[in-house]
């Protein structure tokens, strides 16, 4: 008897094994591309802005096109002839102020980032999610004595590089280098996002 329970159990424990890797993986590498405006990317966008969630509003990155399939919309092609991946743009309704967000690679991959930019300079930086930096090290990218250094920016900022021209030093958190540089990664992008689309999200 013993023995026929054995193997049901064994296939009991790899099943739960498995699903539990599929969400963690899933919980990783997922990539909102709803026009909804989850809670934590209201809470990153209302950092910068201030406000409440009501205040924003999603651009939409697809639309349906007349033979009922999923095209680009002519912002999503502008930012993408870039060469950039934004993973979603917020609009203030009340002055059409926009935030990009951006899922960029610091200590690992999926570090997620909001960037506010108005009239070509950065208006802020929130952390949306840390994703799997360091706790204590790529975590501290969250402080605001990191993330202020960059409000006003309208150079690209650079960490432990020699800045070119139309690029700005910041300083990076001790320990994180790579988690800095991943900010400003995000910042950088946002910049040319903007400009890309002539600062207008219509």
């Amino acid at each position: 008897m013993l023995e026929k329970v054995k193997p049901i159990y064994m296939l009991a424990l790899i099943a739960a094994i498995i699903s539990g890797l599929v969400i963690v993986v899933y919980n990783l590498t997922y990539v909102d591309t709803s026009n909804i405006l989850t809670d934590k990317q209201s809470a990153a966008v209302t950092q910068i802005y201030g406000g409440t969630k009501d205040d924003y509003e999603v651009v939409p990155l697809t639309e349906t096109n007349d033979n009922g399939e999923k095209v680009e919309t002519e912002i999503a092609k502008k930012i993408s002839d870039a060469g950039l991946d934004v993973a979603k743009v917020i609009r203030r309704k009340s002055d059409g102020s926009l935030a990009f967000e951006f899922l960029v690679k610091g200590y690992k991959s999926g570090f997620d980032i909001m960037v506010g930019v108005k009239d070509g300079k950065v208006e802020g930086v929130a952390i949306v999610s840390v994703g799997e930096e360091t706790p204590g090290l790529g975590t501290n990218t969250n402080k605001p004595e990191f993330l202020d250094q960059f409000k006003g920016l309208d150079k690209k900022p650079v960490v432990k590089t020699t800045p070119k021209e139309g690029q700005v030093l910041v300083d990076g958190v001790t320990g994180a280098t790579l988690s800095s540089k991943g900010v400003a990664t995000a910042v950088r992008n946002a910049l040319d996002a903007y400009n890309a689309i002539g600062g207008e999200a219509q």
